[in-house]
């Protein structure tokens, strides 16, 4: 059993060699035996102009029987004697032959030939008028063998009587068995084979390439499993390997950093205690701030690292309700955050045979339900990075949600400051903050620049991204999800 690719490789190639030796062999054999047959049946009708015109020995395979009149210009007697159907076809034609042999006639001697075939008429415009009689019987003669139906000639010369032809050539049975057929019939379905195949091989490397992007979907964490070629198998281990490692180190990562977190929180709570002791209030207050920063970053960068280790499960749910919920959320704690309705659904109602035949336009009741499949609470988490982001440097929130026939895309607008396309590239790095750190009434922001790198890494878990657009109106940053 061949398992490897370059196994398969040796394997074709050594066949299609086989292949196109065998079929060359077909061919050419073929092609050869054809041009012997065709070129005996030439010289055969030669040979009976010959005869028939110099009274010259007779070829062999070859039957002349003298019959009819000498004189008479009558169709040559005998019909019925060939065997032949009344519906038999007649194929009438003559040549001249100049030259010594016909030295005393004027424009040399005429040879008359009719040719009584039960079912075919011979295309004898193709031999040329000026072949001459020796010329003019082979190529008749050739014409008779390649075609194959088993014609009875008649013919005479000039002032001569007519002669009955028969030859074994021009049967069917006397055609060689021709290969060329079969040689491209087997060098196409080899060819097939082959691509066949090849297909099967590359629709491996596909489905690698596709399960590895679907990999970045929620929910996708099983190994993947090995199939196809050698190679390809060796591959798909390296990959399930790597990607075992990859889990591995995020979780590891997500255990330091909550026991670094756990570790922190009894010194945390005791520099409060003693920071409480403090009696200059000025200092105590810088004190407590800065222990409230040091514990909101290490809450950041955990949260971070749990969220690149995607551990909830993924399930269907509404993203309609979960966008309202947020915003309402925001609404009920007087927060300055907005969302845009969707418009109502409207069809076109089709006419009825008991109707006027007229039709309407209906508006559906209820607002539209738009039903996903991924990490809701994820999805939770990043549209409310993105509110509140834009709260921070832009006074304002306002959502909306548009979709299509292959994506959602949950839009979130502010009305912060311009920002270069340079900076816009540079929001969803890990730490990375915008120029703009002060908000829009001036207010120092607080943050460590991760809530963006968790929104783009929400989204490439989805299988979608985190764009932005810079409007008159300000910034829009746009979360775009597949629906698939």
């Amino acid at each position: 059993m061949i398992r490897t690719l370059r196994g398969w490789a040796g394997f074709w190639i050594t066949v299609a060699m086989a292949v196109g030796v065998i079929s060359a062999g077909m061919w050419l054999s073929s092609t050869r035996a054809w041009d012997d047959h065709l070129a005996r049946a030439a010289q055969t009708g030669r040979d009976i102009a010959a005869a028939v015109l110099l009274a010259a020995p007779r070829p062999d395979e070859t039957r002349l029987v003298a019959i009819g009149p000498v004189t008479s210009d009558a169709p040559p007697p005998g019909y019925e004697d060939a065997g032949l159907p009344a519906s038999a076809r007649i194929t009438a034609l003559a040549f001249r032959q100049s030259g010594p042999d016909g030295a005393g006639q004027s424009g040399g001697v005429r040879l008359q030939v009719q040719v009584v075939s039960a079912s075919l008429q011979y295309p004898v415009s193709q031999l040329g008028a000026d072949a001459g009689a020796y010329g003019g019987m082979a190529a008749l003669s050739r014409m008779m063998a390649q075609l194959c139906s088993d014609p009875v000639v008649f013919l005479r010369a000039e002032n001569g009587p007519w002669w009955r032809v028969e030859s074994a050539l021009w049967s069917c049975d006397a055609q060689p068995r021709d290969l060329r057929l079969w040689a491209l019939l087997l060098a196409g379905l080899t060819l097939m084979a082959l691509f066949s195949h090849a297909a099967d091989v590359t629709a491996g490397f596909r489905d690698l390439a596709r399960k590895l992007s679907a990999r970045s979907r929620p929910g996708q964490t099983d190994d993947l499993a090995p199939a196809g070629p050698e190679e390809l198998r060796a591959t798909i281990r390296a990959v399930n390997g790597y990607l075992a490692e990859e889990r591995a180190t995020l979780a590891r990562r997500a255990i330091v950093l909550s026991g670094v977190s756990h570790d922190l929180g009894t010194p945390a709570t005791r520099l409060r205690l003693r920071a409480a002791l403090i009696e200059d209030a000025p200092l105590r207050q810088k004190f407590e701030a800065d222990l409230d920063r040091m514990a909101e970053m290490i809450e950041e960068v955990l949260t971070f690292t749990r969220t690149e280790i995607a551990a909830e499960a993924e399930r269907d749910f509404s993203l309609t309700a979960l966008v309202e919920a947020v915003v309402d959320d925001f609404q009920d704690t007087g927060q300055p955050v907005s969302l845009v309705p969707q418009a109502p659904v409207s069809m076109e109602s089709a006419g009825t045979v008991f109707g006027t035949g007229r039709k309407r336009r209906v508006t559906l009741p209820e607002g539209r339900r738009l039903l996903l499949r991924g990490r809701p609470l994820a999805l939770e988490r990043a549209l409310s990075n993105l509110i509140e982001n834009a709260m921070k440097y832009g006074r304002r929130a306002q959502v909306a949600l548009l979709t299509t026939s292959t994506h959602v895309v949950i839009e979130v607008q502010d009305a912060g400051r311009d920002l270069s396309p340079e900076k816009l590239r540079q929001l969803t790095d890990p730490f990375q903050r915008g120029p703009n750190l002060t908000a829009a009434d001036g207010a120092p922001v607080s943050g460590f620049g991760m809530g963006l790198s968790i929104v783009a890494t929400i989204a490439a878990q989805h299988g979608g991204a985190l764009e932005f657009e810079q409007r008159s109106t300000g910034l829009c940053a746009r979360l775009i999800l597949p629906r698939g």
